[in-house]
C-alpha cells in the first residue's frame, strides 16, 4: 500500500514536468493489484530481494509508475512496454513523448515524468552514520574541492550535493560510479533562489543540463535534473573550459 501525491515544484522548472511523492507502507506486503500490474521480468526481481521492504520499495514503486504512465499515455498500466538503456535506466519502448525517472529510499519514493526532454530524480535519507570524509574523494571533483566546498565533515551537505550529482547523471542515462567525478555541481550563482546548481563539465552532449534542489520529507534530500536545449536552461550551466580541468 502507498499514499501518491504531485510533489511541489520550484517555479524555475520548465513546463511539461512533474513530480509525484509515494509514502510506502513497508510493514505491509506488496499488494496482488500492484503485482498484476508489472512484468513478469519486473514481478522476478521484486520478489527476489529477500526483505519484504525492499520488495515493497520495488514492486509498488514500478506499479505506482506504471499508473501515472498509463494515465498520460491513455493506456493500460499493465500494457506498457518497460525497457532499459545499458545502465540500467528504464525508458518506454514505444515513443510516446514521456520520459520518468524513479527513485526511492527509506519509506518514500519520487517518480519524475517529463514531456519537455530527459528527466532524472534522487532521494536519500539523511544518514548520521555516512562517512563523508572518506566517501568525498571519490565522489566529488577536483573542481569541486577547489571551489572551497567543505563537505567531508557535513552528512547533511554531503546528501544534498550527492543527489544533486546523481539526478543529473540519471538524467542524461549514464553509470553513476563510472561518471561521478566527470561532472562537478557548484553553488547556483544566485538567479535561482538557491534552488538550483551550476553544473560543470567538458562534454558538449551534456549540454542543457539543469539541477534543482526540490522539497523533500523530513530527514531526506531530493533533487531533480533536466536536460533539453531550450535557451533559458544554460544559465547555470558551465563550461568546464571556463572552469579548470575536473
Amino acid at each position: 500500500m502507498c499514499t501518491v501525491q504531485r510533489w511541489p515544484l520550484p517555479e524555475t522548472i520548465p513546463p511539461g514536468v512533474e513530480v509525484w511523492l509515494l509514502k510506502l507502507d513497508l510493514q505491509l506486503p506488496v499488494p496482488d493489484s500492484d503485482l498484476s500490474l508489472l512484468s513478469e521480468n519486473e514481478r522476478i526481481r521484486a520478489l527476489r530481494y529477500r526483505r519484504q521492504e525492499d520488495q515493497v520499495r520495488s514492486a509498488v514503486t514500478r506499479a505506482a509508475l506504471r499508473r501515472i504512465l498509463g494515465a498520460r499515455a491513455m493506456l493500460r498500466p499493465d500494457k506498457l512496454d518497460l525497457v532499459v538503456n545499458c545502465h540500467g535506466k528504464p525508458r518506454l519502448q514505444d515513443d510516446l513523448g514521456i520520459e520518468f525517472n524513479v527513485s526511492h529510499a527509506g519509506c518514500f519514493a519520487l517518480i519524475a515524468l517529463s514531456t519537455n526532454g530527459q528527466v532524472g530524480v534522487d532521494i536519500e535519507s539523511h544518514d548520521d552514520g555516512i562517512d563523508a570524509k572518506s566517501l568525498s574523494p571519490y565522489v566529488f571533483s577536483s573542481l569541486e574541492r577547489r571551489s572551497g566546498l567543505r563537505l567531508a565533515d557535513e552528512a547533511e551537505d554531503f546528501i544534498e550535493r550527492w543527489v544533486a550529482k546523481e539526478s543529473v547523471l540519471k538524467a542524461l542515462g549514464l553509470g553513476i560510479s563510472e561518471h561521478l567525478q566527470a561532472i562537478s555541481i557548484l553553488p547556483g550563482n544566485g538567479q535561482c533562489n538557491g534552488q538550483c546548481y551550476e553544473i560543470a563539465h567538458d562534454n558538449p552532449d551534456w549540454a542543457g543540463i539543469k539541477v534543482w534542489s526540490i522539497e523533500s520529507p523530513v530527514g531526506y534530500a531530493a533533487a531533480l535534473a533536466v536536460k533539453n536545449h531550450d535557451s533559458f536552461l544554460d544559465s547555470c550551466e558551465v563550461s568546464q573550459q571556463h572552469q579548470g580541468a575536473l
